[in-house]
Order: structure tokens, then C-alpha cells, then sequence
């Protein structure tokens, strides 16, 4: 084993200055390391590893889209089967009829990121009972202004 000796106090304290501003900047890069920062706030911290979770984020996904692009959240869990296919979960699927009208597919990563989301509303397969009873109720809504109209005259 090697010892030092040292000549006098100074060299000793130069020596210590040195080792301790070699670790606080070990520790200063190791605490705002961008990829530790990223790993703390990643939303993507929780694995989705079972169909049932799949589904669940995949029917939140497709019904906030859904509420922001048409105001009405359609989708439950169940509404699809989620698969796990070429390492991406895949739910739902583009079809006329859907959900009131509403369908989306909806697919994204084991943990959450890489999503995608379409959803999308089919006017041409509502049904036309539905839509017969709405234009009536137009009909009489117009009538009843018009009564008003009519009567404040």
C-alpha cells in the first residue's frame, strides 16, 4: 500500500477541494440527467399488461376524443375486445354502425405511449325512426315560435 505525505497543510486541503468537486458534479449530472428527470414524470411508468387494462384506456382514450369532438362519450371497456398484436394494443374498429352511430379504434404501446385514436360518426346508418321522431319534434318546436309570434302581435 502507497501513502502519501504531504509537505505541508495546503496540498492536503488542494487534494480533498479536488476529490470534492469531482463528486458534487458526478452528483449534480446524475440529478438533472434528462433521461432520470424523464423517467420520474413519464406518464408511461405503469405497464398495461392484461386485456381488461387495455380496454379501459383504450374506451378513456376514444371517449375523451369522442366528448371533444362531438360532446357524447359512448364507449365503455366492453365495447370492444382489445388484442395485443405486433407488440401495440389494438382496440375497436372503424365500422357504419358503431355505438349510437359512434365507432373508433384506438391503438397504442405496452406502456401507454405511441397512441392513436380515430373515432368517428356515421351519419349515413342512424336510424331513421330516431331521426324522423327529431325532425317532428323541429316541426312543432317551429309551430309553437310561430304561435307566440303570433299572439304577441
Amino acid at each position: 500500500m502507497m501513502t502519501f505525505t504531504f509537505s505541508n497543510k495546503g496540498e492536503k486541503m488542494a487534494r480533498y477541494l479536488k476529490r470534492f468537486v469531482f463528486i458534487t458534479a458526478i452528483v449534480i449530472f446524475m440529478a438533472f440527467n434528462p433521461a432520470v428527470l424523464q423517467a420520474g414524470n413519464s406518464k408511461n411508468s405503469k405497464q398495461i399488461t392484461t386485456q381488461e387494462q387495455a380496454a379501459k384506456h383504450a374506451a378513456k382514450l376514444a371517449n375523451e376524443k369522442c366528448q371533444k369532438e362531438f360532446g357524447y362519450s359512448p364507449f365503455t371497456p366492453e365495447t370492444y375486445k382489445a388484442e395485443f398484436v405486433n407488440s401495440k394494443w389494438h382496440w375497436g374498429k372503424i365500422e357504419p354502425v358503431g355505438v349510437h352511430g359512434y365507432s373508433a379504434k384506438v391503438e397504442f404501446n405496452k406502456d401507454g405511449s405511441d397512441e392513436t385514436i380515430r373515432v368517428v360518426f356515421h351519419v349515413d346508418k342512424l336510424d331513421r325512426a330516431k331521426y324522423e321522431d327529431e325532425k317532428k319534434e323541429t316541426s312543432i318546436e317551429k309551430i309553437e315560435k310561430e304561435r307566440e309570434l303570433k299572439s304577441k302581435d
